[in-house]
C-alpha cells in the first residue's frame, strides 16, 4: 500500500512539473485570446538531421513546411529559418523566409550526407540568434552525441524563453531510438517545449504537427482552436497537452 500511493506521489508530481513548464511556454509563446484573432509574426527555426539515415524523411519535412504556412495564414504570419547538420562537419542556416514558396525552393535544395549528429553546434546557431525566437522545432531521429553539453545548451535556451519542440522519427527497437529519446525529451522539459513521436513512413503526421505549433506561436491557444482537428493520433495528442496546460477545452 505505501509503494503504491508513494507512486501516486511521484507521478502527480511529474504531471505538476510538465503542467507548470507548458505554462510557461503558452505564456511565452502567446495567450487566449477573448475577442478576434490578433495577427503576429512568429520566428521559427525550423532544425534538420539531414545525416544519411534520414533520407526518406527529407521529402516528408518539404511537404510539411509548406503545409505550415498554409495553415495559419488567415489569423497570423510567420517567419521560418532552416537550420540543418550533415556530413562530418557541416551545419548551417538560412535567411528568414517568410513565403512558402521560397522556402520550398529553399528545402529542394537540401539533400542528406552520411555523418554524425551535431545538436549542440544547431542548438549554439540558435543561442547565436539576436533577433527574439519564439520557438524552435527539431525533426531528427538519433543523437550520438554526449549529453552534457546539450542540456547546458538546453538550460541557456531555457533562460532566452526558446522552448524547442522535438519531433522524433522512432524505429522500435533500435538502440539508437532508445538513447536519443531520453536526450529528447530532457531538451524539450528543460526548455518548456514538447517531445512527440513518429514513425518514419508517417508523413501526415509530421504534416500536422508543424501547423499546430505554427498556429500556437502566432496566436496562442485561439491559433489552435482555428485550425481543423486532426486526424492523427500524435497531432491529436500534442493539440491535447497545450490546450490542457494552458485551460484550454
Amino acid at each position: 500500500m505505501g509503494n503504491a500511493l508513494e507512486r501516486l506521489r511521484e507521478n502527480k508530481a511529474a504531471l505538476d512539473a510538465e503542467r507548470r513548464l507548458m505554462n510557461e511556454a503558452l505564456g511565452r509563446l502567446g495567450k487566449p485570446f477573448n475577442g478576434p484573432i490578433a495577427r503576429q509574426t512568429a520566428k521559427l527555426i525550423f532544425g534538420l538531421d539531414l545525416t544519411a539515415s534520414r533520407e526518406p524523411g527529407l521529402q516528408q519535412a518539404r511537404i510539411a513546411t509548406a503545409s505550415m504556412f498554409d495553415a495559419i495564414r488567415d489569423f497570423g504570419s510567420i517567419e521560418v529559418k532552416l537550420a540543418w547538420y550533415r556530413g562530418t562537419d557541416e551545419c548551417r542556416e538560412t535567411p528568414w523566409y517568410g513565403d512558402a514558396d521560397i522556402l520550398r525552393r529553399s528545402m529542394l535544395k537540401l539533400s542528406c550526407k552520411g555523418g554524425n549528429t551535431q545538436i549542440a553546434k544547431l542548438l549554439r546557431l540558435v543561442l547565436a540568434r539576436e533577433e527574439k525566437v519564439s520557438a524552435v522545432v527539431f525533426v531528427g531521429d538519433h543523437c550520438e552525441e554526449e549529453e552534457a553539453e546539450i542540456s547546458r545548451l538546453a538550460h541557456q535556451l531555457r533562460a532566452r524563453n526558446i522552448p524547442v519542440f522535438l519531433f522524433h522519427e522512432w524505429v522500435d527497437d533500435n538502440p539508437n531510438s532508445h538513447y536519443a529519446k531520453g536526450v529528447f525529451e530532457r531538451i524539450a522539459n528543460t526548455t518548456g517545449g514538447v517531445y512527440v513521436e513518429f514513425k518514419p513512413d508517417s508523413g501526415e503526421v509530421l504534416k500536422e504537427l508543424l501547423p499546430t505549433i505554427a498556429a500556437f506561436s502566432t496566436a496562442g491557444v485561439a491559433g489552435i482552436e482555428r485550425l481543423a482537428l486532426p486526424l492523427t493520433m500524435e497531432a491529436r495528442q500534442l493539440r491535447s497537452r497545450l490546450l490542457l496546460s494552458s485551460g484550454g477545452q
